[in-house]
């Protein structure tokens, strides 16, 4: 009887420690909630001064990181053609540049909060770098829960004043600078003239040995820090106000889970949106004949 109480506890243990395993995994089945800068959330372009309902600046540092300054943290700001930097990269047809809170229409005497795209920095290290992070939260659907092991892959666009790392799900999820925590998916310097391509991946194990995110069932974080350095190198003693900004939109397909793009047309959709447009799919594909199905 004791072998045979040993044995069955063991399987019981077994069973619970599988039990543990899978809940700590998911399979992504949808991504929701991924929204280009400067849209409500019906994915409608927003006027110059309108607050971003999507993008929030979660960490702001006006000092290289040494403090935070939460005068610059909060909802984003969509700016406004008006102030636009003639030496950015235009807005798109589905996305315009997005400022922290408390920019400024100009470098001295200006009004803030108003769409102007004036912030504090100079150099890229020191007493007046200038250090802004636009964070966004969306969703991964699925199966199960804790790290996602199917297949991920999320391709955006990005341009930003002056310079940008991009992280997944970084410590803090962005209410902290992740530099020497984390490593980041995509990076540009002197960005705010040109578009860059970043894809975040998780491989095919969902462990980010073979890619370099790990995504979670539920609310995931996207964190772009960006640095206002006014193209200098280096430490700076000046104070002055700089355009800073950020821009995120997408070409081609945006997501793709398992090698599939996901249910979403046009440009990244609300969370409601893509999740209805899923239903419908699969509401269409079990009204259809069983000879079309099989086809």
């Amino acid at each position: 009887m004791k072998v045979r109480f040993d044995f069955i506890s063991c399987c019981v243990v077994a069973l619970i420690l599988l039990g543990a395993s899978m809940g700590r995994a998911g399979t992504a089945t949808d991504i929701t909630g991924l929204y280009y800068t400067g849209v409500n959330s019906s994915g409608a372009l927003l006027a110059g001064g309108s607050i971003d309902p999507n993008w929030t600046v979660t960490y702001a540092s006006t000092n290289g990181g040494n403090s935070q300054n939460n005068t610059y943290k909060g909802p984003a700001y969509v700016v406004s053609s008006a102030y636009i930097d003639a030496g950015w990269t235009q807005n798109t047809t589905s996305s315009k540049w997005i400022v922290a809170p408390g920019a400024s229409t100009a470098a001295s005497g200006g009004t803030v909060n108003i769409g102007g795209d004036f912030l504090p920095g100079n150099g890229d290290t020191g007493k007046n770098n200038g250090i802004f992070i636009y964070t966004l939260a969306f969703n991964i659907v699925g199966t199960g829960s804790g790290t996602v092991t199917n297949a991920i892959s999320i391709t955006l666009t990005l341009s930003a004043d002056d310079q940008y790392r991009v992280y997944v799900n970084p410590a803090g999820n962005g209410t902290s600078d992740p530099t020497g925590a984390a490593t980041a998916v995509g990076s540009a310097t002197n960005a705010w003239n040109n578009s860059t391509v970043v894809t975040m991946q998780n491989g095919t194990n969902g462990t980010g040995t073979s890619g370099n995110a790990i995504f979670k069932i539920g609310t995931n974080y996207l964190s772009v820090v960006v640095e206002n350095t006014n193209s200098v190198t280096g430490q700076s003693n000046t104070t002055s106000l700089n355009p800073s900004g950020l821009l995120v939109y997408q070409v081609g397909s945006a997501s793709l889970i398992d090698g599939r793009p996901i249910p979403e047309v046009g440009t990244w959709l609300p969370a409601v949106g893509a999740v209805m447009l899923y239903g419908g799919l699969v509401w269409k594909r079990r009204r259809r004949p069983l000879s079309v199905q099989r086809a």
